[in-house]
């Protein structure tokens, strides 16, 4: 018995999506099982990947990608909900006001960094910069998606100092190399053993100024100077628990909004259980359009792996 054949992507019933299906925008465009009708202004203006997709001279002699629900630009590489997530970047009815989860951050800068929306994947760090989260979760989030290692000072900082060592569940969230690091700099930044060959649950020795340059050399970290300039070189910016957010403050402002109004993130309804389809169509062979697919290549063999 042969096994089923799976449906191409615009053989599978669509359905409006109830929060980012704009009547009087000007592109429409498919994810799973939902269809979105949105402004290409926002998707063209940053993104390289958008611009060759939505090329309206590509096609002359027929209607382009996005010109209608029976004629949708199709994106396979993303799930409705993330999808979903990633518009309300644009059209947060609340302006400069984010109010998202670390998950929900986590999804956009996904698609940010995909499609190379640099000034959205900006916003997502100085967002997640705002969150208390655990030095943990803050280290795999950040090194999950390549980003600035020189913010994560105070993780690093928080690992080293605390009383207790890595746990086994914390160490398979850090990786191999973080949790050795870590452990480096728990064991240089104790005293000699008094007692018992293992140094780690001494008092720290190393403080301030001093045992930040020691985390930035374990961890190669970039010196931050007070000024905004970065060289290569220990930690020398002043201690204080608002220096990680001072650093993300210093990042580019924030994407601008519109006036538009559809419902807002949190009221979004999830899109997380439809069945992505299977589109065999084709796209054009562009460079931006190459380095997305190496990037979900990349991402496959990494979960086969």
């Amino acid at each position: 018995m042969s096994p089923p054949q799976t449906p191409s992507a615009l053989t599978v019933p669509a359905t409006r999506h109830k929060g980012y299906f704009i009547h009087d925008a000007d592109v429409t465009i498919r994810v799973e099982s939902f269809m979105f009708r949105v402004h290409r202004f926002f998707l063209e203006r940053e993104s390289a990947y958008f611009r060759l997709r939505l090329d309206r001279n590509a096609h002359p002699d027929q209607d382009p990608p996005g010109s209608s629900e029976k004629n949708p630009l199709v994106l396979e590489e993303a799930t409705g909900d993330a999808f979903a997530c990633f518009l309300w970047v644009f059209y947060n009815p609340r302006y400069s006001v984010y109010n998202a989860t670390p998950e929900q951050w986590q999804k956009i800068l996904d698609l940010a960094k995909l499609w190379g929306f640099t000034q959205v994947e900006q916003l997502c760090i100085r967002e997640l910069e705002k969150m208390d989260l655990s030095p943990v979760d803050r280290i795999h989030i950040y090194q999950k998606f390549e980003l600035d290692d020189s913010l994560l000072i105070d993780s690093f900082e928080s690992l080293t100092t605390r009383d207790e060592p890595i746990g086994v569940e914390e160490g398979m969230k850090l990786g191999l190399k973080t949790s050795l690091r870590i452990a480096c700099a728990r064991e240089m930044s104790r005293g000699p053993d008094t007692g018992g060959g293992l140094r780690s649950p001494s008092a720290v020795q190393v403080n301030g100024p001093d045992l930040r340059s020691l985390i930035s050399n374990i961890f190669d970290l970039q010196r931050i100077h007070t000024d905004g300039t970065t060289s290569v070189g220990p930690f020398t910016a002043p201690v204080n628990r608002s220096d990680r957010v001072d650093r993300a403050s210093a990042l580019p402002a924030t994407v601008p909004t519109t006036p538009s109004k559809p419902e807002a993130l949190s009221q979004a309804p999830s899109t997380s259980e439809a069945n992505p389809p299977n589109n065999t169509g084709a796209n054009p062979k562009t460079p931006a359009l190459d380095s997305v697919k190496g990037n979900q290549r990349s991402r496959k063999q990494s979960n086969r792996a």
